[in-house]
């Protein structure tokens, strides 16, 4: 490219102040001009405002919005208020790895593809109640760390879709903590001002990537850290743990949804078993896929697989299914889900899997007394350091930066 490009990042929110200081931080710690933030506030109630007014940077733009939207407004509001030739979306309660931002502007003006998605390492906040031996520390893994780009299709993706392989979605491109282009989605949207035609954002523009195909790059590399909290709307939808607001989160969710002209063409009954199976029929419905039949015996057993998370939603999950069996002429298949024959891991992707978790270390994400997340990606740029522009360029073996953030991590005193 002639010159640098420009990426924007949005932080979609809404009520979640306390964890978007750290989000927000993170990206400002990007020692780099060409990018701009945007906090995208879904009408928030609670101090969002102030937390994003404290900051004074000018690459950084507030977009709050006068009422509720639902999270598809929300994120296709936040895309057409940016200008970056590229976009990276992430939660409020997550954050971006700002010393290896440098790697991926490399990649992008190397390569220019239609996108990059990479590995994203977790961190659980650490709120009483909620997942405490997990909570406060981010895991990095030797295979998932230092690795060069590779180029591939989605559209590749496409049999293991139809075929509800969910597990064998990968690599697949992703604008929820990956990186897209302006003018991909420019092309594969489906109507004018329109990036997004379903209930989930992100999973919605993955299936239409995949079905689309494109010119994409895998790197596994934590450019980002997947945050989880009481909060996160995901795990609202699993209702993970029992997880305090939960079952609330999951009702606003849905009620909003309903309000929203995009709506899933299936109700998803507040359980993500349903969104997932939903997000596929109303692509195909909306953007002209119903060529491509899925194997609605394994889809409908997979979704319903969500009375066993709602069981009080039981006979509405049965009689949302049987209804969509009945419209699209899949009865049979239906009736006769309890005895699908379910697409299990292979015995090389188990030992591919296995594999995967040697060589790896967890990292504590406390500082003067503090565990965050921002506290965690300090923690992570101060491993690794700047050696993954020099991987990228062929200059430094993954294996060597691998040995180097070792050798960092043990001799850390917890003190940057």
């Amino acid at each position: 490219m002639c010159q640098a490009v420009k990426v924007s990042i949005i932080i979609p929110s809404r009520e979640r102040a306390y964890y978007l200081n750290a989000a927000i931080q993170s990206v400002l710690d990007i020692d780099d001009d060409g990018i701009e933030l945007i906090v995208a506030d879904n009408a928030s109630t609670d101090n969002t405002k102030e937390v994003v007014e404290a900051f004074d940077d000018p690459r950084l733009v507030y977009l709050p919005s006068e009422r509720r939207v639902s999270m598809r407004e929300n994120f296709n509001r936040s895309i057409l208020a940016s200008s970056g030739d590229y976009i990276i979306t992430f939660g409020d309660d997550d954050a971006i790895v700002p010393g290896q931002f440098p790697a991926l502007r490399k990649i992008l003006e190397t390569h220019e593809p239609d996108g990059v998605n990479w590995f994203k390492s977790g961190y659980f906040w650490p709120v009483d109640g909620y997942m405490p031996k997990r909570a406060g520390s981010i895991r990095l893994y030797r295979s998932r760390t230092f690795n060069r780009p590779v180029p591939y299709d989605p559209a590749a993706q496409l049999p293991a879709l139809l075929a509800c392989e969910t597990h064998n979605l990968f690599p697949a491109p992703n604008i929820y903590h990956g990186c897209i282009s302006r003018a991909y989605l420019e092309r594969v949207k489906p109507g004018p001002d329109l990036y997004f035609d379903g209930t989930i954002p992100d999973v919605n523009f993955q299936y239409r990537a995949i079905f689309n195909g494109g010119n994409f790059l895998e790197v596994l590399h934590p450019f980002t850290i997947n945050g989880a909290s009481p909060k996160s709307n995901g795990h609202a939808q699993l209702n993970i743990h029992g997880a305090k607001g939960a079952e609330q989160i999951a009702r606003m969710f849905t009620e909003e949804n309903r309000a929203d002209p995009y709506d899933d063409i299936i109700d998803h009954c507040e359980t993500i078993d349903l969104v997932i199976f939903a997000t596929l029929e109303t692509l195909r419905q909306r953007s002209g896929f119903m060529d491509h039949r899925p194997d609605y015996q394994r889809w409908y057993h997979y979704a319903m697989k969500g009375r066993e998370r709602r069981p009080d939603k039981a006979p509405e999950i049965e009689a949302t299914l049987r209804a969509h069996a009945e419209a699209t002429g899949s009865l049979a298949e239906f009736e006769a889900q309890a005895e699908a024959e379910m697409p299990k891991r292979t015995a090389r992707q188990r030992i591919k899997k296995g594999l995967g978790e040697i060589g790896n270390f967890k990292l504590s994400c406390e500082l003067n007394g503090e565990n965050t997340i921002l506290n965690g990606v300090r923690i992570v740029d101060h491993m690794l350091g700047d050696a993954m522009v020099d991987v990228t360029d062929g200059k430094l073996s993954a294996s060597a930066a691998w040995r180097a953030a070792r050798s960092r991590a043990k001799a850390f005193d917890g003190s940057l």
